[in-house]
């Protein structure tokens, strides 16, 4: 190399030491499930108090110590099994919340709890999910560990070498870089100062340089998001446009009694949407897919009934789902003295609903006869996942299964926010959905008993059968 190569080599580590001893502007991006921590960890580092994520929070800005520090918290995820089970609208919200931090991050900051559980599951998932942002991210991450009230820094490798090998695998990524956060401290500025470093850290390895992410895939991302926005708009305005018809055209009643019947997968949310109903918890969370519970209350002046019936499973088709969960769904509905007003199908927000979902859904429906979409709402669950966007937006966004879906139950829709049972509003509004569709189409009848009774006949022999077969195999 010559003096002047030489020189100019120099020239650069000097520029980068003195770029990683003071960096003048910090920018960082937040990932991490819901209730991990991020926004804590945003509020200890900018030393401001914001309890919640909402539009006018997703990017937050502040000087500390004489440098201008940037931080955007992108949404969190519920309980997911693999990056295919998340919502079109999900992935695409990543993508938009990296680009608002421009020129790029400085650092990703994966942040977990340290008093929950790492999982394989949930390693794969986290790896599947940050390289949607690409490959060479990995450079750029570090991991935070909140709650760090619960553990002592020096205690932290100690932790990370029981948890067990999906951790190792996650740290490994990160090139070994992590810190602890104690979030109830919020007076402690050395750990800023700590993590501070650590990202300058970051910026020296990368020689200077932020992330980048594809620019490409953010104007793909941004002009599908636009197009989302236009059509969530027309469909919303549309649905509107057609409750006010029947309203006009049809004598709509406020009913006394309602009887409702859920429907949908295995951990769904049905469970949580009936106790949000009844505003009391009469449904066990997560019980065996099995079984079938009626419970009753009194909502607004109304005598409410809801039968909660067996889930089938997401990914299972009908063939594959065991007769007795279709069996059981059909006696649920054809032993009620009384037909029920409304069939909710209960679908989770958050998650994805594509070809697979809408033929298993139609499939595990058609039981009830073709004249059950007429009656039938879907019910969307945990819809505080989705603070910033409307489920409008998520229909849109999801593509045409979950279009082909709301189409088929003539745009009949209600989202439920089940952490917020106090919000009452989202009932009383679904309780009119229902009158509006009973007005229009009166109630829900199995078209034939003798086809139901020879149905279920059936259904209850292969059930004697198969435990016959079960116990004497045992």
């Amino acid at each position: 190399q010559s003096f002047s190569d030489k020189n100019n080599i120099r020239l650069t580590q000097y520029k980068v030491a003195c770029s990683s001893r003071f960096v003048t502007e910090l920018r960082a991006v937040l990932i991490g499930r819901q209730h991990c921590g991020k926004t804590s960890v945003i509020n200890t580092i900018l030393e401001t108090r914001t309890e919640a994520e909402g539009d006018e929070d997703v990017k937050r800005e502040g000087f500390i110590d004489g440098r201008r520090v940037s931080l955007v918290e992108t949404p969190g995820w519920g309980k997911t099994f693999s990056l295919s089970d998340l919502s079109n609208l999900s992935k695409q919200q990543l993508i938009r919340r990296i680009s608002l931090i421009s020129p790029g991050p400085h650092a990703v900051l994966i942040v977990i709890r340290a008093d929950s559980a790492f999982t394989d599951p949930d390693g794969r998932f986290l790896d599947e999910y940050v390289e949607l942002l690409g490959p060479n991210v990995w450079t750029h991450t570090l991991v935070i560990f909140t709650r760090g009230d619960l553990i002592k820094p020096e205690d932290i490798e100690q932790r990370i070498q029981e948890e067990g090998s999906a951790l190792k695998r996650l740290i490994e990524k990160c090139e070994n870089k992590y810190h602890v956060f104690n979030n109830s401290n919020h007076h402690d500025r050395t750990q800023v100062e700590e993590l501070f470093n650590k990202i300058e850290g970051i910026v020296r390895k990368n020689n200077g340089k932020h992330f980048n992410i594809d620019l490409k895939k953010v104007k793909e991302v941004n002009e599908q998001w636009e197009e989302t926005q236009t059509r969530a708009n027309s469909r919303k305005s549309r649905v509107q446009k057609e409750r006010s018809i029947v309203k006009e055209k049809a004598y709509v009643r406020h009913l006394e009694e309602i009887r409702v019947v859920m429907l949908g997968w295995v951990l769904g949310g049905k469970s949580s949407a009936g106790n949000t109903i009844l505003n009391r918890d009469e449904f066990a969370i997560g019980g065996k897919s099995g079984e079938r519970t009626r419970m009753f209350g009194d909502v607004d002046g109304r005598k409410i009934t809801v039968l909660d019936t067996p889930g089938w499973w997401k990914y299972f088709t009908s063939e594959l789902n065991p007769d007795f969960i279709r069996s059981a769904i059909l006696e649920s509905v054809s032993e009620c003295k009384k037909f029920p007003n409304a069939m909710l199908l209960v679908i989770p927000a958050d998650t994805t609903f594509q070809e697979e979902q809408k033929r298993i859904t139609e499939q595990n429906m058609s039981i009830l006869g073709d004249d059950v979409w007429k009656h039938t709402i879907v019910l969307f669950t945990w819809g505080d996942r989705f603070k910033n966007v409307s489920i409008e937006q998520h229909i849109e966004s999801e593509g045409e299964a979950l279009q082909w879906l709301i189409e088929k139950c003539r745009n009949r829709y209600h989202v439920f926010d089940n952490t917020d049972k106090k919000n009452r509003d989202q009932v009383t509004e679904l309780l009119q959905k229902i009158d509006e569709m009973v007005a229009e189409n009166s109630l829900f009848r199995l078209k034939t008993r003798k086809n139901h009774d020879e149905m279920a006949q059936k259904m209850r022999h292969k059930r004697s059968l198969y435990k016959r077969l079960s116990s004497n195999s045992a």
